[in-house]
């Protein structure tokens, strides 16, 4: 077993002790969140690790043109597959399934995973097991022929995704442009929480909800507790990170705003959230794109970093600030915390992982000028280390995570800015 730290991704870490690191990792990674193995961790030497562009030895013949990807279990083996999203040449927009063929390559299924009809619209796809049978499913986001704004695809468990027809899927309100895959109320189903910038209702008008919360009872069977179990929220979410910042053992939510304040929605601990934006966060107007979470200082509290397309003059803490911390002050109240360090260029996304076993979260940062890799050296402290540990400096839409070639490790598969290239990087050290 192995995963991350900081993903939905989810794709998240808590730096702690070894004894408590080793016991909270088996937690991480029922979240599915990105780490290189405990146990090998006495076998290698963290100044050792970089990436490889193996892109043309695992996925032979991939073409550009891709929308999306994810990484996903979909066939009874324990190894992690590609799941691809692209149009066909009719308009369709199409599921690809590449199998992992024993950590050594991927095979392209000759059967398309889905096929949609060509009035549909895919803005964004979900993938994990949401109906306990240890393969994984898909929820795709968009505009549909049908009317609906979110499909519900189960897995056959060879790649192939369908409706099950005798199961009613909740409406999805119009706006929502992602949801994330997580268990809200600590029953052990994976939930579903649809978020989008602008959420209307059939007048067109927003929403006094700008998310969606829907149960699973166990079976991928889902009801939606929206107006139960959470507070009202204003347009402009463009992204979500989930973790437990008020150290109560329950998930909670942080809202990523690009319009002005970023939200925090607290777990009571059952699955009701309460905003506490205003009481636990500093008081920041930018416009705001990703942010992952870690325990960056080691206390024991999760703390953030937020990426953001622009920050008023106001709050910025010197002249070309575009990335910040949010420090845990405990049980979730935040300062902000600025650092140097980061990158100083418009970001769009941001992802903390300890990609070299050192136990101390690592930065993957996507910016205006490229991918920048900074490594924690503890407590706030960071290395640039790009050239040295990336293959090259490629703009990418976005990063997903798996251990590809079973070696307790975090790889990375990236999507390009430019013709939707795919590129797989292995986690190698020397």
């Amino acid at each position: 077993m192995k995963k991350t730290l900081g993903l939905n991704r989810m794709k998240h870490s808590l730096i702690r002790p070894k004894k408590y690191f080793r016991t909270m990792l088996w937690i991480l990674i029922a979240m599915q969140l990105p780490a290189c193995g405990v146990g090998q961790l006495l076998q290698r030497n963290p100044d050792d690790q970089r990436y490889l562009d193996r892109t043309r030895q695992y996925l032979p013949n991939l073409k550009g043109g891709i929308q999306m990807a994810r990484f996903g279990r979909v066939n009874r083996d324990s190894l992690s597959d590609l799941v691809i999203l692209r149009s066909s040449r009719s308009g369709r927009p199409r599921v690809q399934v590449w199998i992992n063929q024993e950590g050594k390559e991927f095979t392209l299924n000759k059967r398309p995973g889905w096929v949609g009809k060509k009035q549909d619209l895919v803005v964004f796809m979900a993938v994990r097991d949401l109906d306990r049978d240890r393969i994984s499913d898909m929820i795709l986001v968009g505009k549909f022929a049908d009317g609906s704004n979110a499909r519900l695809l189960f897995n056959n468990g060879k790649g192939y995704f369908y409706i099950k027809t005798e199961r009613p899927f909740p409406e999805v309100r119009s706006g929502m442009e992602r949801v994330d895959l997580v268990d809200m109320d600590g029953d052990g189903d994976i939930d579903l929480f649809f978020t989008g910038k602008n959420v209307l209702d059939g007048q067109g008008k927003p929403l006094s909800h700008q998310a969606q919360f829907f149960l699973n009872d166990g079976t991928g069977q889902f009801s939606d507790a929206t107006f139960l179990l959470l507070p009202p929220s204003r347009p402009g979410i463009v992204g979500t990170a989930f973790a437990d910042y008020d150290s109560d053992g329950a998930v909670d939510v942080f809202l990523i705003y690009d319009n002005g304040l970023n939200g925090l929605l607290i777990n009571n601990g059952v699955g009701k959230f309460i905003d506490k934006s205003r009481t636990f966060l500093p008081h920041l107007s930018d416009a705001s794109a990703h942010a992952d979470w870690a325990d960056f200082d080691g206390d024991g509290d999760n703390d953030l970093l937020v990426a953001n397309k622009s920050i008023p003059a106001r709050d910025r803490s010197h002249a070309n600030e575009f990335n910040y911390m949010l420090v845990n002050q405990g049980h979730g109240y935040f300062k902000k915390g600025p650092l140097r360090v980061l990158p100083q260029h418009p970001s769009r996304a941001v992802y903390l992982l300890d990609a070299n076993g050192s136990e101390i979260p690592d930065i993957i940062i996507l910016s205006s000028r490229g991918i920048h890799y900074l490594q924690g050296r503890g407590k706030w402290k960071f290395w640039k280390e790009s050239r040295r540990r990336l293959p090259e400096n490629v703009s990418f839409q976005e990063l997903i995570f798996a251990d590809v070639n079973d070696d307790d490790c975090l790889d990375i598969f990236g999507i390009t800015t430019e013709g939707g290239m795919g590129k797989l990087w292995i986690n190698h050290f020397d």
